[in-house]
Parts: structure tokens; sequence; C-alpha cells
């Protein structure tokens, strides 16, 4: 990896832009799916304003959580690698159900950006760029 000249630090590879834009897409379509779950609170006939309401809240937050841990992987901290992995772990378990139900695309759609994200976790230049240590600016 080649440091930057300015700052002496390595150059952010491309795969944690990767992963980071894989995170801030997932974090953007729960928020998403909770804006649905709000929607459903005013149709004609709600489920269950409380449950619905529960959910957009659990949905927020974990868009929240994905956001946040796609910023600070892209900074280069390495605390945001196990949660992003068990994340994605939960995705392709989550996938599984929608091959045998006949739904693949929605499997697929679940599965392959989980993949990606496993594997960058692991290549070399990643963990060389969040393994590094500490700059000052980086230690607040």
């Amino acid at each position: 990896m080649v440091p930057d000249p300015v700052t002496q630090h390595p150059q952010r590879p491309r795969g944690v832009l990767v992963i980071a834009a894989i995170l801030g897409l997932e974090s953007v379509a729960l928020a998403l799916l909770a804006a649905a779950s709000v929607v459903t609170i005013f149709s004609a006939e709600p489920v269950s304003v409380g449950g619905s309401v529960f959910m957009a809240v659990l949905l927020l937050l974990v868009a929240a959580g994905l956001g946040a841990l796609a910023v600070k992987l892209a900074g280069g901290f390495r605390w945001p690698r196990s949660p992003s992995l068990v994340v994605q772990l939960f995705l392709v378990i989550l996938s599984f159900p929608y091959f045998s139900s006949g739904n693949p695309i929605v499997g697929f759609l679940l599965m392959v950006p989980a993949a990606v994200v496993i594997v960058l976790l692991f290549s070399k230049r990643v963990l060389e760029f969040t393994v590094r240590t500490a700059a000052p600016e980086r230690m607040l």
C-alpha cells in the first residue's frame, strides 16, 4: 500500500470504499423499510399501530448503526469490521428461505452484497488499512 505523500498514511483501498458503499446502501434500504412501516399505520386496515411504530424505530436504529459502521470503516477504524461481519452473516442466513420459497431474486439481493462484504473484510489491503496504528487526528 502506497502512503499518501501529504499525510504519510496509507491510501484508502477500494475494498474499504466498496464495503462502506454496501453498508450505506443497506442503511438506506432499512430506512426505506422503516418509512414503509410508518405508512402502513395510515392505511385503510392497519395491522398493528404499536407493532408498526416499533418496527419503524427498530429499523431506523439499525439503519443508523449501519451508517455509522460505513463511516467509521471508511475512516480506517478497526472496530467496525466485527459488527459488519455479523450483519452480513445474518443477511446470508436470511437469504436462504427466499431461495426455498421460490423467490431467488430477493435471495440473491441479500446474499451477493453480503458475500462481497465478507470477502473484502478479509482481504489483505482492507486488513492492512484497518489494523494500522492510529494517527494523532484519529485518536479523538
